[in-house]
C-alpha cells in the first residue's frame, strides 16, 4: 500500500519546463518549503528493481490539514490513484519473479468468445502446464496476466497476455492452448528491467484491478527509514532533480544505477513526495 497522502501530491515537476524553479514555486513557496521538515523513505525492492519513495513527515498540524484535504479527494480520482498503485504493484511482481530466461505469452481465439469462457479456458490452460511441468520435473509453474477485454457479458475478440516461466516449447503450448494461436516470445529486459511489457499487459485496466498472478511468486519487500534521506538531500533533489537526484540515489543506495525520478508537490501542504527508481548493477536478484 503505497503512502496515505500520496493524493494531495498531484502537481508533477517537468524536466522540458524553461523555468522548473518558476514552476515549483508557484505555490507562494519559500526555500524553507522542502527542508523544514523530515522525511521518509520508502524502500522496495523486486528482484533487481529498487523503488524509492521519499515524502513528509508531517508535525500535528500539518497532519491536520492534510487529513482534512484527503477527505476532500474525489471517489474518482481516488479510483484513479488505487488504479495507478496495483499497477506499480504489478510491474513490481513482474520483475520480482521473471528473467529472460522466460516468456510472453499471447494467447488467442479462433471465434469471439464470452469473457466468463475465457477465464474458464484459462484456468484450464494453465492446470494442463502446470501438470505438464510436474510429469517432467521441472520448476513449479509461475505467472503473471491479464485477459484483455470487456467483462460485460459480450462476446468479442478477447485475447490473454502471460508471463510464464520458461522450458516449454511454443508448439507445446499452441497444442495445450488449442483455442487459436499462441505466440510466444523470450522476455528482454531493458534498462527499467520489464516495466514496458508489465505496462503494456496492464494498459486497459482503468476501473478496478484485473490482472492475475500465482501464488508463488516473490513477493517485493519494502521497508521504511526516517534517516536515509536528509532534508538537505530532497531539497537538492525538489531544486534540479535532472541533475542532483543521479547523484543522491546512487549514494544512497550503492549497488544499484540510477534509472528515473520524478518529483510531485501539492498545492495543499509543504514538501515533496519525490519517487526515482533504479536498477541492481549486474541485474542480481535480492
Amino acid at each position: 500500500m503505497g503512502w496515505e497522502y500520496e493524493g494531495l501530491f498531484d502537481v508533477e515537476l517537468v524536466p522540458e519546463a524553461e523555468d522548473l524553479m518558476s514552476t515549483f514555486w508557484k505555490c507562494e513557496a519559500t526555500s524553507v518549503r522542502v527542508g523544514q521538515m523530515g522525511y521518509r523513505t520508502k524502500t522496495t525492492k523486486a528482484g533487481p528493481r529498487l523503488e524509492a519513495e521519499v515524502y513528509p513527515i508531517f508535525g500535528r498540524k500539518t497532519e491536520q490539514q492534510a487529513r482534512a484535504a484527503k477527505a476532500r479527494i474525489t471517489p474518482e480520482k481516488q479510483q484513479r490513484l488505487n488504479m495507478e498503485r496495483a499497477k506499480r504493484h504489478f510491474i513490481q511482481l513482474v520483475d520480482a519473479n521473471f528473467t529472460d530466461q522466460d516468456i510472453h505469452l499471447t494467447l488467442t481465439y479462433m471465434d469471439a468468445p464470452e469473457y466468463k469462457r475465457a477465464r474458464k479456458d484459462l484456468r484450464n490452460f494453465l492446470n494442463r502446464v502446470k501438470r505438464l511441468r510436474e510429469k517432467r520435473g521441472m520448476e513449479p509453474l509461475k505467472y503473471a496476466g491479464m485477459i484483455e477485454g470487456n467483462d460485460d457479458g459480450k462476446r468479442e475478440r478477447i485475447h490473454i497476455h502471460l508471463l510464464m516461466n520458461g522450458g516449454v516449447a511454443r508448439e507445446e503450448l499452441e497444442k495445450i492452448w488449442a483455442r487459436g494461436y499462441a505466440n510466444a516470445d523470450r522476455l528482454r529486459p531493458d534498462e527499467n528491467g520489464l516495466e514496458a511489457i508489465a505496462r503494456y499487459i496492464v494498459k486497459q485496466q482503468k476501473n478496478r484491478k484485473k490482472w492475475f498472478a500465482s501464488r508463488n511468486l516473490k513477493q517485493p519487500k519494502s521497508r521504511t527509514s526516517d534517516t536515509k534521506m536528509s532534508n538537505s538531500k530532497v531539497k537538492r533533489i525538489a531544486h534540479d532533480f535532472r541533475n542532483e537526484a543521479k547523484e543522491i540515489m546512487e549514494k544512497a543506495y550503492p549497488g544499484y544505477s540510477f534509472t528515473k525520478c520524478s518529483v510531485f508537490y501539492s498545492d495543499i501542504v509543504d514538501g515533496v513526495y519525490i519517487r526515482c527508481v533504479m536498477r541492481q548493477r549486474g541485474g542480481g536478484r535480492t
